[in-house]
């Protein structure tokens, strides 16, 4: 790699400060290559070198921009706590010299990790400052941050059940980046927003954006994105009943993340679900527990929320007989959680599951109650994949007289 022979020939330099400048722009660049190509524990080591020339330099702007990167190294492997720390040195370094770019930069490398420990209100208010602090301008690397800060913000706002102005975001981005179409704005675009359809259960619109950003992953190499992206369209294909294909897709984005040290427990409890409607319920518990723990571990407390969920599911739905008051308190311990995060979508499938839950235990008193909540909040969110299903459960309760 071209890279990697000019940090050898630097090495062999004497040290003048533009010399050590030069080894520093090297390290960053590279470091950013093979965190597109996936290869985290390639990247970090790079990235404290580049730390260690920004300090002997006396640079502090270089030393926000390596600070910022590594934040997001350490949110790739799990490193919450370390990257919210970094993070936050990089935008008091960013504030402090007004250097708009890494301010940016920053907010934005920040906003991903507050998503990923479930400060989503936190994190939308940080990527809301980029998008609204940025004009667009064509091929200006300010814009293309813009541009994943709004995809971003899309998939957030989807997260707290704001689907129509997530759609404004992320349609939005869509056009800018088909604009710009270069470098990895695309991909991620598609990626969030693939997401966002996927969460509120447009499923036809979630597998063509994905499809098309497997397209240009192929092309660019970007094996990041491909792992995302393929774990939405594995999900997004069972819901549809391609079952066999959506497990496929799942496992290979699962085996790619345990390669590169960046397990993802949303990905496990999407498993559960498809081992779940494929009639494996042994496999879907065994994932669903896997996630859980995985979440805790990485202290994502959306993601643990989800696995909460999963497990309610599974048990829900055991053979020979639901084991009624185990899912009813997975479900209720999601429900709380999420009622503490602000995830609404997940919120309203609490509910459904509950309502499903007490009528096959004949406490249909509750099942209406939690079945009618449930109907509301997808009605509210758009959410009609779901819909139907909970008018159906909660019709069957009224004809019954419950």
């Amino acid at each position: 790699m071209a890279s990697g022979q000019g940090l050898t020939a630097i090495a062999h330099l004497p040290e003048p400060g533009d010399t050590r400048g030069r080894a520093f722009d090297l390290r960053l660049m590279l470091a950013d290559t093979l965190t597109q190509l996936a290869e985290y524990a390639r990247s970090c080591p790079l990235l404290r070198e580049a730390e260690a020339l920004a300090r002997s330099l006396g640079d502090r702007v270089r030393l926000g921009q390596v600070l910022a990167q590594m934040a997001n190294g350490l949110r790739t492997i799990g490193d919450l706590d370390s990257a919210i720390t970094i993070g936050q040195q990089a935008l008091t370094l960013a504030v402090e010299l007004r250097e708009s770019t890494l301010q940016i930069q920053t907010c934005h490398r920040l906003g991903q990790v507050y998503a990923d420990v479930g400060d989503f209100s936190r994190a939308a208010e940080l990527l809301r400052q980029n998008i609204e602090g940025i004009g667009w301008e064509p091929n200006m690397p300010s814009t293309l941050l813009r541009l994943h800060s709004q995809a971003w913000l899309a998939w957030i706002l989807s997260v707290l059940g704001e689907f129509a102005e997530g759609r404004h975001h992320g349609e939005e981005a869509l056009r800018l980046a088909t604009l710009e179409g270069r470098g990895a704005a695309p991909i991620v675009v598609r990626t969030r927003l693939g997401h966002l359809y996927l969460a509120q259960g447009d499923l036809d619109l979630a597998v063509q954006m994905f499809e098309e950003g497997l397209t240009l992953c192929r092309i660019s190499g970007h094996r990041n994105g491909w792992r995302l992206i393929t774990a939405g369209l594995g999900y997004a294909y069972a819901l549809q009943g391609r079952h066999a294909e959506g497990r496929t897709r799942l496992e290979e984005a699962v085996s790619e993340s345990l390669r590169t040290g960046a397990r993802n427990p949303r990905w496990l409890a999407w498993l559960s679900d498809v081992c779940r409607l494929a009639g494996h319920g042994k496999e879907a518990c065994q994932h669903a527990r896997q996630a859980l723990d995985l979440a805790r571990l990485r202290k994502v407390r959306g993601d643990e929320a989800l696995a909460l969920y999963q497990l309610g599911v599974v048990y829900a739905n055991a053979l020979p007989l639901p084991r009624v008051e185990l899912a009813e308190t997975y479900y209720q311990q999601a429900l709380a959680l999420a009622d503490e995060l602000g995830m609404r979508p997940l919120q309203a499938h609490c509910h459904r599951g509950l309502g499903t839950l007490y009528t096959v235990a004949d406490q249909r008193e509750q099942a209406r109650t939690e079945l009618s909540t449930a109907v509301a909040m997808y009605r509210a969110m758009d959410m009609t994949f779901w819909l139907p299903q909970a008018e159906g459960a909660l019709a069957q309760i009224v004809r019954g007289g419950g």
